[in-house]
Order: structure tokens, then sequence, then C-alpha cells
């Protein structure tokens, strides 16, 4: 980490897995470390020139060095070391720059300045921040220009365009003015004949001066190829008992790119399978064979090829593993046959056995659909289907899943769940899984068990077959009730009055609370409380005066709200008491409450309370006929003072004339009345009743006496009797049935055993003939096909009446009628009430028709070279049965052998075997088709056209020579050659000679109808170009050159001469080390040199022999020898030049470059500051271990020596100050390092 780049750093860890283990968020403070000062100019080496006169103080380089390795600022301190020669280059302290300090240098000479940064501001005063010495070369005149680096490294994609030329002779190309290089020609590094490194090297020049530079361009990949799989579809069978996990195959890949590119990983869609990194597909869980009572099941499903490339690519395979039933091969299946086929022995010697095998017919029954999805257990959905009352916007539950069979097979018996629902019905409150079946709560409506308590709910099974079968479910679902409901009092507020001489125990006012939500959350019970608010709202300035008054009362039955006086009240003290009644619902998890206030007022003297009059008008129990019109009067009471006096009556009515929200008026409202001078309430009906909504009402009248504030109440309870004024309503829309044709009454009834369909409509009148519902099959629109179904009166259940023919009518659509059994009391309604709804019945069929042909004859045409399962004619039969399935098979008409085969599916007539005109030109054919049950069959004649089937046949398979290479003969006739046709038409004998392969038309020719085969030039069998041996081979075509084809191989060997010189490698380089001794006489091994001779090796012609032409002599000795392989010496000499290179060895002293140094020393100098730098050099520079270490000879008092790493990679030497210099020194300081450099 860097402190410059990074001050904080973050990390988490994580404990071992244990049950309590928890993740820790850790924050690192990163300190500062304090690091010397970096050179950060370039390029490096530092060089610069100087021109040979110039002022002085001229500009001739820049050093920029920056704190903290690089990377910090550049409060820096440049100071120079010293300069070779001495004195030639200043250097500014605070800039870097570099100037010149004479006028005058000299042509050619290379100077050295050498400079150090220093930290001006080090985080430790007590040490010094130093950086490595920087050694700049200044060259007097000009110097050839200098790459800003030693070496070039780039990586290029494989995909990077190139600059578009057209058939470009290299790959990379440079623009001679900008430096920058390009790309020439396409790259690709899937290609393994490509190199993937290319090793440039570029020259820079500048006035006959040049420097070059390597550069090495690195090809990366691209993923640019996707996984291939080997094959587009795999195919295997198991059987269903195959163990899971157990590979069932293999699926594989390749990938042309490379690295991560090239790593592939795998995945499948379907859950029952599985794959691994290395592709084996195996099994999740069981297989099954029977999933569509086929007794074998393929499993159809993909898998998919991903690289780790960026972004990846993929690819697709299909499998189609199919699993084969246990029990598909037992011996006692009805639909497992055994075909044994012998032949006759007439093919062989009398001695022969006759042969046989045995083949497995699998006969398949293919399905009907003639069975609709059944709900085996829709009678008991509604017991158990619940939903709480509330809105459900996320994760709805489930409220039950319900089930549906049916008992065809394949997609026939395939099930999709749907809702049914009214056209008219905008409101959708559940919604059902198409595939599972499961019932959910939809998020768009709201339940309210209040409004309604049950929600009623039609579940459609659909079938997949061609003509797709309906099956029906109808329950309801009981909303579950929640404590949402406040119980709700008769009136806002309640007030009466009482004598202040009542006696104890006199019951002084009833209230009623009232609570919607369902009985265990209605549980109303009531009780006294103080009304905090009476004192303020009555007389602020009275103080707690109604605080007790609860105290007077009590509720004498919690469930009746009967309020009854407990104690005297107080004389001359209290004229009214003020409290709250509170009803609690006592419902679950948590009460609802609501709260009353109660005043009664105190009077002197005992007062009688209002007494109702009885009267025929004015009975405690009413009963109204629903759907009575408005206004109509249901009580007419009367109330006089108790006391006997003329007191005038006020009335209220409460409890069923509660608002209902949303609504101005309510079911019932009272209007006071006066006749002949007496007053009168009348309550009379503002709003039709529904005996479907409620069947009573209770009603409350209050009687008030004017006077005395006294109250009397009285209850009605109004009875609602329901009429017949609800119309049957049919469960759905459309019924839909089936059954098969062929099928009398009585063999349905005994097969089937139920009905074909079922109709249901629904009254919610209440119990009696109001609500028995009545089925009959009206004759519209189809009054014959009435006739053939009847139904049964009060089950709605539809059996056959007749026996049906698919093949002339497929389909019954019926009008269906139910009906109450009252007239109706709907207005302008005659007799009961009643609707109707189609039934759609789908006649099944069954295979009762044979298959037909529309010819009796059919005629094809082949030619006698078609191949094997070549198409030649088909011919289609036709059958009335809907669902048959038509098998053809062919046979000779005179019996026998043919080579002719129909496709079993299509009734193609193809070609079996091959054909032979000259054999048979016409054959007569029986085409057979089955359903399964019927047959039928027609003739066939096949004619065979001739052709020319016979190729021209060479008289031998293959012809060969051996000739002189670089033979000048030429032309020269190697071969005559001759084809022959077995055809026995002319054109067909018209033969046409052709070559073809290495040689031909340029070096071999042949005469197109005579076969000779002419060489026309001079063949080489030597490397690089030649080839021992030339092979082609030669044609021969007959229909005048565009029939047949006929072939033989030609070969040509050549003989070798001696026609190459031997051939050395390109460049011959030797290393041995210095002084090295021989050692022995025959001298000390240090290379091999080898030469190529191309001539034929198994000759003296490629033979060769070694021997040194020009020699290093050392005292007229030759320094080296060479064996010279014995072996004969040839005429053709080869030479090549071999350069000997001597390794460096550390076997020299290294000397100073100058034989004095002076220097120059401030008496204030700081200790450890740089004096002067001294620089050794050494002729062995090659030597590995000759490495430089610089050290004072003798100890100095003031000075020490350091060796430092240059910026060119070089050691130098540098005097530093070692102490203060303090007291009295001498002007001249003498210091001895010449002979303590070493290597």
């Amino acid at each position: 980490m860097r402190q410059e780049s990074q001050t904080q750093a973050s990390s988490w860890v994580s404990l071992p897995p244990i049950p309590t283990a928890r993740v820790q968020s850790l924050s690192i403070e990163i300190e500062d470390v304090d690091e010397p000062p970096a050179f950060v100019n370039g390029p490096v080496p530092f060089l610069a020139v100087v021109p040979l006169e110039t002022p002085v103080g001229f500009h001739v380089y820049k050093f920029v060095a920056r704190d903290e390795g690089g990377d910090g600022d550049h409060d820096v301190e440049y100071r120079l070391i010293n300069t070779e020669p001495s004195g030639m280059f200043t250097v500014d302290t605070g800039t870097g720059v570099v100037r010149t300090a004479v006028r005058q240098y000299k042509e050619g000479q290379t100077y050295r300045v050498l400079v150090q940064a220093i930290d001006k501001t080090p985080s430790d005063n007590s040490s010094k921040q130093e950086s490595e010495v920087a050694k700049l070369e200044i060259f007097a005149g000009d110097r050839p220009p200098q790459f800003l680096q030693q070496h070039y490294t780039v990586s290029l994609a494989e995909d990077t365009l190139h600059g578009g030329q057209r058939e470009p002779t290299s790959v990379f190309g440079i623009d001679p003015k900008t430096g920058v290089i390009h790309l020439r020609r396409l790259l690709d590094y899937d290609d393994p004949s490509l190199p993937k490194l290319h090793k440039l090297i570029v020259v820079a020049n500048e006035d006959e001066k040049e420097s070059s530079v390597g550069v090495d361009v690195l090809i990366a990949d691209v993923n640019d190829n996707a996984p291939m799989f080997s094959r587009p579809l795999y195919t295997t069978q198991v059987r269903e008992d195959y163990p899971v996990g157990k590979t069932i195959l293999t699926v594989r890949t390749e990938d042309k790119d490379s690295g991560e590119n090239a790593r592939v990983r795998y995945s499948v869609d379907n859950d029952n399978f599985t794959v691994n990194d290395l592709g084996e597909i195996s099994a999740t869980k069981r297989l099954d064979a029977d999933q569509f009572k086929e007794r074998f099941f393929i499993y159809r499903f993909n898998v998919t090829a991903t690289d780790f490339g960026n972004p990846p690519l993929s690819s697709n395979a299909t499998l189609r593993p199919g699993v084969q039933a246990l029990d598909l091969l037992r011996n006692d299946s009805p639909f497992n046959l055994t075909v044994i086929a012998r032949d006759d022995g007439s093919c062989c010697p009398a001695e022969s056995a006759q042969h046989s095998a045995l083949a497995t017919v699998l006969i398949g029954i293919e399905d009907v659909n003639n069975n609709k999805p059944e709900f085996h257990d829709c009678a008991s959905y509604g017991e158990m289907a619940k939903i709480q009352e509330g809105v459900y916007k996320k994760n709805p539950p489930t409220i039950i899943k319900v089930e549906a069979t049916d008992e065809d097979s394949s997609s026939n018996g395939q099930i999709v769940y749907s809702l049914y629902y009214a056209q008219s019905e905008s409101r959708k409150p559940f919604v059902i899984d198409k595939l599972t079946g499961v019932l959910t709560p939809s998020p768009h409506v709201i339940f309210d068990r209040e409004t309604r308590p049950r929600e009623d709910v039609t579940v459609k099974a659909t079938d997949r077959g061609d003509r797709p079968l309906i099956g029906f479910c109808q329950f309801s679902i009981e909303v579950v009730d929640v404590n949402d409901n406040a119980p709700q009092f008769d009136r806002a507020s309640y007030e009466t009055s009482i004598s202040r001489s009542e006696t104890i125990g006199t019951s002084i006012l009833t209230v009623f609370a009232f609570d919607t939500d369902a009985p265990h959350n209605a549980n109303v019970t009531y009780h006294l409380e103080a009304d905090p608010t009476a004192d303020r709202a009555i007389n602020e300035f009275l103080g707690d005066e109604f605080q007790n008054d609860s105290s007077y009362f009590r509720i004498l039955n919690e469930h009746s709200g009967e309020i009854t006086l407990v104690k005297p009240i107080p004389r001359n003290k209290k004229d009214k008491f003020v409290f709250n009644v509170i009803a609690d619902d006592n419902g679950i998890p948590e009460a609802q409450r609501s709260t009353v206030q109660v005043t009664i007022k105190v009077h002197e003297k005992q007062q009688a309370a209002p007494r109702w009059l009885t009267s025929a008008d004015c009975k405690n129990e009413v009963t109204v006929v629903e759907n009575s019109e408005m206004n109509k009067v249901l009580l007419r009471c009367r109330a006089v003072a108790g006391d006997g006096s003329k007191s005038s009556i006020v009335y209220k009515l409460s409890n069923g004339g509660v608002m209902r929200p949303g609504k101005a008026d309510s079911k019932f409202r009272q209007f006071n009345k006066i006749e002949d001078g007496r007053e009168w309430v009348e309550v009379v009906i503002m709003e039709p009743l529904d005996y479907e909504q409620a069947q009573n009402y209770t009603l409350t009248l209050t009687a008030t006496d004017v006077n005395s504030h006294v109250s009397s109440s009285r209850s009605f309870t109004i009875l609602v009797e329901d009429v017949n004024d609800v119309v049957p309503q049919f469960t759905v829309d459309l019924f839909t049935g089936t059954v098969d044709e062929e099928l009398t009454p009585a063999e349905y009834l005994e097969r089937f055993g139920k009905p074909i369909t079922s109709v249901k409509a629904v009254d919610t009148d209440s119990s009696g003939p109001q609500n028995e519902v009545h089925y009959r099959i009206l004759d519209v629109p189809d009054p014959e096909g009435a006739k053939l179904f009847r139904i049964d009166e009060l089950s709605g259940e539809i059996w056959p009446n007749a026996k049906f023919d698919r093949e002339q009518k497929d389909m019954y659509i019926l009008t269906v009628e139910a009906r109450d059994n009252l007239p109706s009391a709907l207005p302008g309604a005659v007799g009961p009430n009643k609707d109707n709804v189609k039934v759609q019945i789908v006649i099944g069929d069954v295979n009762d028709n044979a298959p037909s042909f529309d010819e009796p004859k059919y005629v094809g045409k082949v030619l006698e070279n078609a191949d094997p399962g070549h198409d030649i004619i088909t011919v289609k039969a036709h059958d009335m049965d809907k669902h048959s399935t038509l098998r053809y098979d062919v046979v000779a008409a005179q019996g026998g052998r043919i080579p002719f085969g129909a496709r079993t599916d299509s009734g193609a007539i193809f070609v079996k075997e091959p054909l032979d005109y000259e054999l048979e030109s016409v054959y007569h054919l029986t085409l057979l088709v089955s359903d399964g049950r019927h047959n039928a069959t027609t003739d066939v004649f096949i004619y065979v056209d001739d052709v020319n089937d016979n190729a021209p046949v060479f008289e031998q398979p293959s012809y060969s020579a051996t000739i002189l290479e670089e033979d000048p003969d030429i032309p020269k006739i190697l071969f005559h050659v001759k084809a022959t046709d077995a055809d026995k038409d002319e054109k067909s004998r018209r033969i046409v000679y052709l070559l073809e392969g290495q040689g031909a038309g340029e070096f071999f020719r042949i005469g197109r109808e005579t076969g000779e085969i002419e060489l026309v030039k001079a063949l080489d069998r030597d490397p690089p170009n030649g080839v021992p041996t030339w092979n082609f081979i030669v044609q021969a075509i007959d229909d005048n050159g565009h029939g047949l084809i006929g072939y033989a191989d030609v070969q040509v060997n050549l003989k070798d001469i001696n026609d190459n010189a031997p051939i050395f490698a390109d460049d011959l380089y030797g290393y041995v080390e210095e002084n090295r001794e021989p050692h022995s006489r025959d001298g000390a091994y240090f290379m091999d040199v080898r030469a190529t001779d191309y001539d034929d090796p198994t000759t003296d012609n490629a033979r060769l022999e070694y021997s040194i032409v020009l020699n290093k002599e050392i005292d007229g000795q030759p320094v080296f020898r060479i064996d010279p392989n014995s072996g004969k010496i040839f005429a053709m000499v080869g030479a090549a030049n071999v350069t000997v290179k001597v390794l460096d060895k550390n076997d020299n002293a290294p000397s100073f470059e100058r034989t004095q140094y002076d220097a120059i020393v401030a008496e204030t100098a700081p200790v450890g500051s740089a004096v002067i730098s001294v620089s050794a050099t050494d002729p062995d520079d090659e030597a590995i271990d000759n490495l430089f270490t610089y050290t004072l000879a003798d100890d100095s008092k003031y000075f020490y020596m350091t060796t430092d790493r240059d910026s060119s990679d070089s050691y130098v030497g540098v005097l530093r100050v070692k102490r203060n210099f303090t007291g009295s020194i001498p002007i001249l300081l003498p210091v001895d390092v010449d002979k303590e450099v070493l290597d």
C-alpha cells in the first residue's frame, strides 16, 4: 500500500463456521513512511548534447525529482556531486537545470554530471532522505536519436482492426514520421500456424545517425469463438429404474479460444436432469416412462455450453433421452408381439441349414379424447376452503389446491385450470395456477365478511385435446371474520329523568349496541365509567361534580345493557347525572369498544314515564312481504303522559334505522301524525326489503314527555317474508360433454355408468317450491337433436337416448331450461322463474370405417441408378374416421422379392435395394394400407429407366516408372494407359482421358483420346522444392467426357543425381573461455558444426566430410581442428565461416579514470552530504562477477566513501562528509582512494 494514493483501507473478517459466527468490519489507517526522493524524468539513461561553442549558462538539461519515491511533491533540493571532467557544468539547486560552465567543449567527448536530490522537508530532521545518484551523459556534438524506452512490449487483441491494405507482405508497418506501429493484416490467435509473439526491431535515423530498440508484440486471445457441440442432437435410451446421479450420456464441446475463453460450463433447462463441468448428464430424480400411459416417454430439453470469456459466448444442443418402462417386454403383455422370420435355404448349398431371426413389435394404442376432466373431491372443497378477510397485495396464501383427473392419455389427459366468471361479472376475487390448480386471493380485491360472508368460485378444467373437453367444479369459500368492527350504539347519546325519591333497584334505562362481526367477535358486554369530559363540557367551575356519577348506578346484567339505581340520590345537591357506558365486543385477538354518554336528570317529585297504548296497528311483531312498495306503513303507535296529563310526547326511531354507508336515507323512517287532536307516530318503508339480504329487523321507538323529560322505549320486530323473485342461475354459461359413436344407450350405461354431463342452476330464494329447480331440454334450435338425449328433471344429468354416427354429425348443441316451482313474483312474469343454457355434446370417433384409395392403379418411374431411400411415388389413402392412423406396406403382386419399400406413415414407395435395368424393367406391386382394424389395397406399377451406370475400367489399377531427375531428354512418353466400358451403347464407349493431381498439366500431360502419358518438364527430387516420388491419377470418362469416371493411380519415382552442395547453417558461433587449456592432444570440445546435403541420403551423394579451410594460428600452430567424420570426399565442396567468441573472465584489476580528483567542500556542509563522485573502469566489462565496491584506502577523520547505483544502472563511489568541520582545520585535505576499488 502507498499512503500517498490510499489513506484508508477497509476489510472484512469472518470467523470460521460456528453456530454463533459474526462478521466484523475493520478500518485500517495507513501510516505514512518517509521515503527518499526519486527522479521522474525520462527517458533513461539520461542523455543530452552540448554545442561545441556556447555561452556560459546555456540550458543543457533539466532534472525532475519528486519526494516520496516519485509520488510526493517537488519540494526537493538538487545537489551537484561533481562533473567529469570537473567544473564543466553547473546545476541549479532549486530547479535541477544543468547549464554550461565553460564556453568551449571538445568534439566527440562525453561529459558526465552526477546529481542527487535531497528532501527539503524530512519527517525526521535527524536523518536525511537522499535519492539515488543520477548520471547525465552529455555528448559534445550530434548524438543518434534516443528512444523513450529501452524496450517496448505491447499486447494486441486478435480482433484489432487493420489498416485495410490489400494482400500486405508483412504483419506490421510503421509511420516513418510519427513512429506509430500499425497492423497491416488481420490476426488470429486461434490459428496454430501463426505466432503468438512478434519480435520487431525499430530503427530511428536522423542525419545518418541511427539507433534501434526492440518491440515485442504479444497477441492476446479474444473470446470470438463460442463452444461448439460435437453434435446438435444427443439421443439415448435408459430404463426408468436407471440410478439417480449416474451418467446417462456425455456431451462434448470444442472452443477454439484459449485460457478462460475456452473453459466451458454447462447447464440444462429441465429440473429432472443436471450436468457437471465434464458435460456428464445425469438424472436428479427417478425417471418416469408412464407419464402419458404409453409405457415409453422421451424427455426433451436443451443443454447450454457457456464459456468464461467476457462477454461469455454460448451454444445449445438438444437432448432427447428416451425412458423405457420396466415391464415394457413382459411376456404377458398383450401389446408385445414376437415375429420370427425364416428363409427357405434356397440361397445356399443343400447342406446349409435354414436361418431365422427374431424381432419384437411394439404396438402403441393411440388415445381418443373421449373423457372430460372430473373433480372427484369437488363436494369437499366448500368445507375446506377459507380465506381471512382483508386484502392481499403481496405473498397471497394458498386457499385450496383443486385437482381434476382425465382418464385420457397423452395431451388428451393433460389438464389446464382456469376460473369461470359470468360475462357480466367484473369482480374477480381469485386467481388459479393453470398447471397446479392452486387457488389464491386476487391482490385487487378486498375481502369483507360483513358484506360477503362467502365467496362463490367456479373452477374450469380443460384438457389439451384437439377438441378440448371441459369439467367444472363450483363451491363457496368461507370468509373468516377478523375483529375489525367496534360495537355501535343505537343512539348517539342517551337521556332520561328520575325522581329524587326513586327507590334503589329501579330500572332507569336500557342501552343497546350491536356488532356486525361474527358472533365470536360480537359478544357485546356493557359496563359503566365516569365521563372525564362532562365537568369541562357543562361547567368548568364546578370541579368534579360528575366524577362519581357512575357509582350511583350499575348494569344489571352485562349482556342486557339495563341500568339500575344502586344508592339513594342526595337531596338538594344534584339535579343531573352524567356518565359513560362502554360496550366491549370481547373479540380476538384484541377487543373493540365503543362509548356512549348517558345523561339522567333528577326531578323533585315522582314522575311517571309515557305509557304506550295498545292497538292492532302497533304490534310488537310485524310481517312484511319483500319488495313492498315504498312509504308502506308498518307501525302506527301512540303514547300518552304517564301522569294522566295532556303533556306533549315526542318520538324517536332507532336501531333498525341505522344509516347504511353511502346512502342518504334509511330503510325505515318515522313520521309524526296529528289526527283528531291526537299525536301518532308512523314507521314506513323507505327502501325495498330483500329477503335474500336480511330476513328480519329490530326497531326501537322512544317516547319522551316534553314537560318531565321522562322517556319510555318499545321494541318491534319486522319479519321479511320471501317471495319467488329470484330466477334460477346456471353456474356456467356453457356446459360440455362427449359421447362415443356406435354405442346404444344400454351399452353406454354399461360401459361408463355416468351421465354425459350434468347441468346445475342455483335459486337463492328461501327453501320451498320457490327454490326447487327443475330441468328440461328444449326443442330449439335443433328439434331432432333434442330427441336424441334425455335429462333428469331434478339432478340435471344428461344421458344418451340413441346411437350416434360421428361421420353424419359430430356435434350437438342443446338448450336446457331451469325453472323453479312457483309462479314468479317478478313484475310482468307469467309462470315460474326460468332461465336456459347451451350444452355442447361432442360425438367421439371410433374406428368403424375402412380406408380407401382414390385410384385402382398408380404408376411410377425411377432411374436404375437411384440411390436406396429415394422416393418414387406417394400414394395416399383416406379414412372417414377422424383420428385414424394409417399404416402402409408394399408387396409383390405375384409374390417374390422386390427392391422397393413403403414408408409406413406417408405411403411413399422408395428404392430399398439397387436396381438394374438389364435384369428387370417393370415391377407390379400391391400397396396395403391399414387403420389397425380395416385394410385396403391398390395396384402400383414401377417402370425402371435405363441410365449410364458402368464406369470405364483401366487395364491395371496402377502404373509406375523410375527415371533420372533433371533428365533433359524431354518430352518423353512414360506410359500408355487404356480403359474399357461395360455399357453397350455407343455413347458410353466414347472415352476421354484426363490427368489430375501432383504435376498434372505442368510436368505431365496425356493424350485425350490415345491415353499416352508424357513428361514435358524436367523433375527435381531434392528439397526444398523437389520430391522423390510424384503421384497423380489418370481418369477415363465415358460419354465423351460427360459421363462416368474410372480411375487409376500413377507413380513416377526419381533417381538421384549429385546436384546439391552441402549447406551450413546461417551463422556459426561458438564460445570458449579465455585462458582455457586444451588438457589433451585432441584439444577441448566447445561446439558442433553441421551441414546439410539435399541429395538422396541413402547414397554417397549426401555423405559429408568436414575440414577447416582457414584456421587461426598462434606461433605457427593451428588453434582449432575438426573431426572429418570419415567418408568419401565428393567433388562438390561446401564452406562456411565460423566465428568463435572468447568469453570474458574477471582477470584484470579495475582502474580509475583519473589519477587525481580535486574537490571543494564548504565548511558548513552537513554530515552525509556528497563531496565528489569517482568512477573506475575494468577491461573485464562482460565478466559476470565484475561488480565494483568503493572504499577509502585509509580511514579519514572527516570523510567516508559509499558505493551508489546511478541512473544508468552502474556503480560510482561517492565521497561524503563524516563529521562537521569545527575548530582549526587545514585548507587542503588529501584523501587517498586509488587502490581500494574492488571488483
